[in-house]
């Protein structure tokens, strides 16, 4: 897909003025293609959410088609998280490396392979297993290289107006998965259709992608401004004899030779475990973790509190869905707004200009407090709202408190999810997806464990009491992460970048100047946290 450049940055001429102009120019993608892109992403993210949404109603229904028990069931959805975390820190490290466009063409393809396969298993309790895993690792991958596609063409400031859209995109298609699998399951007493659906997703997604989508990895164009052959270029452009991408006249200097490329290696795939090592990552790390388990937890107890105690069927389960979904969904959107809003209130205290497409020098803000203005009492709500849903479903109330209860639960835990996951991708700038991949990773883990013990759990003290030491755990964490954040995070970060530079200057010895690269590498990159 092409994409319409102002000509002032189409390259840099010989004058001062105009280097400097394209020097701090962060992004040569108009505002058009970031629209497309919000809403491309918004869709090939399903692919990950949809897969998951969409399988728990069929949880009953498959643990008797393969005559096994629902714990049994439950362990697939314990395995298919796991991959979602240990997915991402591998393929996201290599969009950050070699491409968001190769590596998200390659996950697709195997999610629609899984997705196949799983509809043309019958009987086979062990291929379930394998392949919901299969479809887990194409699948789960889509977020965090999304997440690196809006870091790549967009600003901090305006990040939020492509991740609220994005992820209410998502969400919004998401919604609709319960619902869908409830009434094909109940049509056609089975659950072929709803994997054959997942493939049509995983097709389509393919074909959008290799036909639109242009690579944007800073690592491969720059600010988009280089040009690209192969599979980083787009199918349409092909098909057309256009490059994807944006060459400078050849006797000038690429926007892209002023951005320094991170060193390609294998170990960078471990880069994601290295963010949990650091402190300031991890505190966000535990805050992503804590709050997407929420949703998670739920999304797993739903089905089984439904036709246990109200005695739903498939496609009334897949109604219940809905609350949560749109939840969701209007988390997201309100998010995307608190991000950008709550951003520009602290660059206003620091005299910040953000109205240019520019990067700015954050080393010295207080990211971690622009992104956590007036949270803590979405988390406080969180709280109750989650004890209470466990207490009116041990007391049998009517149906339509706990689906109203879903609705807020799910909103609150996508607010605070959704805010988190942009501070980290904010604090290691130079590596978004393999940061997002991070915040995967421990989400996933926590998620596992939950979706795991909530059968025993829930039975051995009751699904009140359960409830109310789940809602202390996940939102004590995450209050104790917002105020360590809000705290130490920006000191941690400081050190950690400087640490960086150090061990950059040892391996290049005429490397500039503190003082020199502190205002020229700050104006092109912004703070620097290379893995």
């Amino acid at each position: 897909m092409a994409a319409p450049i102002d000509k002032a940055g189409a390259g840099i001429s010989h004058s001062s003025e105009t280097s400097s102009q394209a020097e701090e120019q962060y992004s040569v993608f108009s505002n058009g293609t970031r629209a497309y892109l919000t809403y491309l992403l918004g869709f090939v993210m399903i692919t990950s959410t949809l897969s998951a949404t969409i399988y728990f109603p069929l949880i009953p229904m498959l643990s008797s088609h393969f005559n096994v028990s629902i714990q049994a069931i439950n362990l697939t959805v314990t395995v298919y998280a796991i991959c979602q975390a240990l997915s991402p820190g591998i393929f996201a490290a290599l969009a950050d490396m070699y491409g968001r466009r190769p590596v998200l063409l390659a996950m697709l393809a195997i999610y629609a392979c899984a997705s196949l396969g799983l509809a043309l298993n019958r009987s086979s309790y062990a291929a379930l297993i394998s392949l919901r895993a299969l479809q887990s690792i194409g699948g789960s991958a889509t977020t965090p290289i999304a997440y690196g596609i809006v870091a790549d063409v967009a600003i901090v400031s305006t990040r939020g107006k492509m991740l609220g859209p994005m992820m209410s995109t998502c969400n919004a298609i998401s919604a609709v998965g319960p619902v869908v699998a409830g009434a094909i399951a109940l049509s056609t007493d089975g659950y072929v259709w709803v994997f054959l659906l997942l493939l049509m997703v995983g097709v389509i997604c393919f074909v959008l992608v290799g036909l639109t989508l242009p690579e944007t990895a800073r690592n491969v164009v720059g600010n988009g401004s280089e040009s690209v052959h192969g599979i980083w270029q787009t199918w349409a452009s092909i098909f057309h004899g256009a490059r994807n991408g944006y060459a400078p006249p050849q006797s000038e200097t690429s926007i892209g030779e002023l951005v320094e490329k991170p060193t390609r290696s294998l170990l960078s795939v471990f880069g994601s475990l290295r963010i949990i090592l650091h402190p300031d990552g991890a505190v966000i790390l535990w805050m992503i973790a804590s709050s997407y388990c929420i949703y998670y937890m739920f999304q797993v107890a739903i089905p089984v509190i439904f036709q246990e105690i109200y005695g739903y069927n498939s496609f009334q389960i897949g109604l219940v869905f809905l609350s949560g979904l749109i939840g969701m969904t209007i988390g997201g959107i309100i998010a995307g707004k608190l991000i950008d809003t709550n951003y520009a209130k602290e660059a206003r205290k620091h005299n910040i200009d953000i109205s240019h497409n520019s990067r700015t020098n954050l080393d010295s803000f207080p990211l971690e407090r622009a992104r956590y203005r007036h949270i803590i009492p979405f988390i406080l709500l969180e709280i109750t709202l989650v004890a209470g849903y466990g207490w009116a479903v041990q007391s049998h109330a009517h149906p339509a408190i706990p689906i109203i209860l879903q609705f807020f639960i799910c909103a609150c835990s996508t607010l605070l999810s959704h805010t988190a996951s942009a501070l980290l991708v904010d604090v290691f700038p130079d590596a978004p997806s393999t940061a997002y991949a991070a915040g995967q990773i421990t989400r996933c883990g926590l998620s596992a464990a939950a979706a795991a013990v909530i059968e025993p759990l829930g039975h051995a003290v009751g699904r009140g009491w359960f409830f109310t030491i789940f809602s202390l755990f996940t939102g004590g964490g995450c209050v104790a992460c917002v105020l360590v954040s809000r705290w130490k995070g920006m000191a941690w970060r400081q050190k950690r970048m400087a640490r960086s530079y150090e061990e950059r200057s040892l391996f290049r010895p005429l490397i500039a100047p503190p003082d020199v690269a502190a205002g020229a590498e700050g104006r092109r990159r912004g703070p620097d946290a290379k893995l």
